[in-house]
């Protein structure tokens, strides 16, 4: 389950980063009609990897979190704020593959941002576990 759960994520936040930073700017060359052709075309061909990446991440994380013992009111905490911004990334993940989606830059940002926060609390509850 530990796997599914990194390569889910990986799946989602590099796909968003790629996007985000590499296809993005790269798409400021195009007219604007080949431009919106292009990322409809991306958004479409991302959209299972998006899906695989929710129901992996879903269903890794709970059995995850329902394997744990032990866990301190500290550790609840964080991960509640981490759950918080997982919905988020799940939401707007599915909102961004939509065609003709004229606010697409800045909800990859904001995918971006929060699946970067994610991988810091992560790190966080790792920590914490440890103590």
């Amino acid at each position: 389950m530990r796997f599914l759960h990194i390569i889910s994520a990986i799946t989602l936040l590099g796909g968003v980063l790629a996007w985000r930073f590499g296809l993005m700017p790269a798409f400021a060359a195009l007219g604007e009609d080949t431009r919106r052709k292009v990322d409809n075309s991306v958004a479409a061909a991302w959209r299972p990897f998006v899906l695989f990446g929710v129901v992996g991440l879903l269903v890794s994380g709970v059995y995850n979190f329902l394997i744990k013992t032990g866990l301190t009111p500290a550790y609840h905490a964080v991960i509640g704020v981490k759950f918080l911004l997982v919905l988020h990334v799940f939401a707007v993940a599915l909102i961004v593959t939509k065609p003709d989606n004229a606010k697409r830059s800045r909800q990859l940002t904001g995918i971006a941002v929060s699946g970067v926060s994610i991988v810091i609390l992560s790190a966080v509850l790792q920590w914490i576990r440890t103590q």
